[in-house]
């Protein structure tokens, strides 16, 4: 993107920072798991760039919701072969 329009990774890093406000009050293990999500987004952001969408938090969310499935495949596979 120009200088003027922020990349999706740096618009990222400054929703980052405002949901790290609220990640203040939560107990410390679901303020593990907003940095795990926020993180994963952020890592995760060159492939979202390349989706045309005016809206960037919608595509920081289906980042996070496909890094979350992708998890949840993964012990859903060894649930399966610990059968």
């Amino acid at each position: 993107m120009g200088r003027s329009i922020p990349t999706l990774r740096e618009y990222l890093k400054s929703e980052f920072d405002s949901w790290i406000k609220m990640g203040k009050v939560l107990p410390n293990g679901k303020k593990r798991a907003l940095k795990e999500l926020l993180n994963t987004a952020i890592s995760m952001s060159d492939a979202g760039s390349l989706v045309s969408n005016p809206v960037p938090s919608e595509t920081m969310f289906m980042l996070m919701l496909i890094h979350l499935k992708a998890k949840l495949n993964d012990l859903e596979e060894r649930i399966e072969r610990d059968i």
